[in-house]
């Protein structure tokens, strides 16, 4: 059987996400996952949808690197 998430967001905002190519499901398991590993919140939270980007810009490269080290550092 499925489990039942909640994504803390209306049914639009999720279509929304989906249109994009997004996957709001996984973006929120990563949030989730950041958070247990130390990350602050807001900062999982501009993490998660970057960490499924293909093509990243250096400012992306960077914020994810900064993430990283805080993850190690736990």
């Amino acid at each position: 059987m499925a489990e039942i998430f909640d994504l803390g967001m209306s049914d639009e905002e999720y279509l929304q996400l989906t249109a994009q190519g997004r996957d709001p499901v996984q973006e929120q398991i990563l949030v989730r996952n950041l958070i247990r590993a130390g990350v602050p919140a807001a900062e999982a939270n501009r993490v998660a949808p970057l960490l499924q980007k293909l093509v990243r810009s250096p400012q992306e490269e960077t914020l994810i690197k900064k993430v990283w080290q805080q993850v190690r550092s736990q």
